[in-house]
């Protein structure tokens, strides 16, 4: 999809201040994000409540503070309609915007991971395998992968938490209290690539907090606009992993401490109500 933010600012943004400018240009240097999943950090920070909405207009304003043309928000939000992630009415000559039951759920159900101070994980732990040559397991192995909450260990076997499945349908199913994960395990659920992006995102929150720390209080719609990016920047790397205890990632992994940093800049950057936002917009 061509649709994405653009990482540098354009003449537009010159009636912006410095610091938020600054900052801006800190979480989106270098790299496009994805217009549509920028609009569901948008709509999962601020609007996932039942009666939520966020006007066109404020949504126009609040994605062109990110470097979002108008004409990339309408297609992204043509996908997301598509897709049962949002809708939309008519009001007067414009539109109001909102989740569906399917996008808050599933934005209810994202929250825990991204906001938590610390995560909490079940004490007990499961192994589905299936047989060799066996396709009937191994499509049921698939179906388990398409939840997002196993974790493959090799072509015939996944790793999940909590108590074994009610059904199997012939998987060999074992349940356990303790599991000992190897260093090859650990490189497979966070691969040097995805270990240097958290270790960036770690330098980028700590200057961020730094200039925010030293700066007069951000315009209302700067900060929610600011607020968004933080939460996108951490939001996607989060996702690119499962959701699993420390001792699955490799030594020197810096989420915990970039989840520390983000709920200081998430004490910095309150989120607005949306009366207040839509006023400010």
């Amino acid at each position: 999809m061509a649709s994405r933010v653009a990482p540098a600012y354009s003449r537009a943004m010159e009636t912006e201040s410095q610091t938020f400018r600054d900052a801006a240009a800190l979480l989106t240097g270098g790299e496009s994000h994805r217009v549509w999943s920028l609009i569901v950090t948008i709509f999962g920070d601020l609007a996932r409540r039942d009666g939520d909405r966020i006007s066109g207009a404020a949504l126009t304003r609040l994605v062109g503070l990110m470097g979002v043309k108008p004409e990339a928000m309408r297609v992204a939000l043509f996908r997301l309609r598509k897709d049962g992630w949002i809708d939309s009415v008519r009001e007067g000559r414009g539109s109001l915007h909102f989740l569906t039951p399917m996008g808050r759920r599933q934005s209810a159900e994202a929250s825990p991971r991204i906001y938590e101070a610390e995560r909490g994980f079940p004490d007990r732990w499961h192994l589905l395998v299936s047989g060799t040559g066996e396709q009937t397991g191994r499509g049921q192995l698939d179906s388990f992968l398409l939840t997002g909450e196993y974790l493959p260990v090799g072509s015939q076997v996944v790793i999940g938490q909590g108590p074994l499945p009610e059904t199997l349908k012939g998987l060999l199913g074992v349940e356990t209290g303790q599991v000992s994960v190897p260093d090859w395990l650990r490189e497979q659920v966070c691969p040097p690539d995805l270990m240097a992006q958290y270790a960036a995102l770690e330098r980028d929150f700590t200057t961020l907090l730094s200039k925010l720390d030293r700066a007069l209080p951000l315009a209302t719609a700067e900060a929610a606009a600011l607020r968004l990016l933080v939460v996108h920047s951490w939001r996607r790397l989060l996702f690119r992993h499962p959701d699993l205890p420390d001792c699955f990632f490799p030594s020197g992994w810096r989420g915990p401490d970039c989840r520390g940093l983000f709920r200081s800049l998430m004490g910095l950057l309150p989120a607005p109500d949306l009366v207040s936002l839509e006023a400010a917009l």
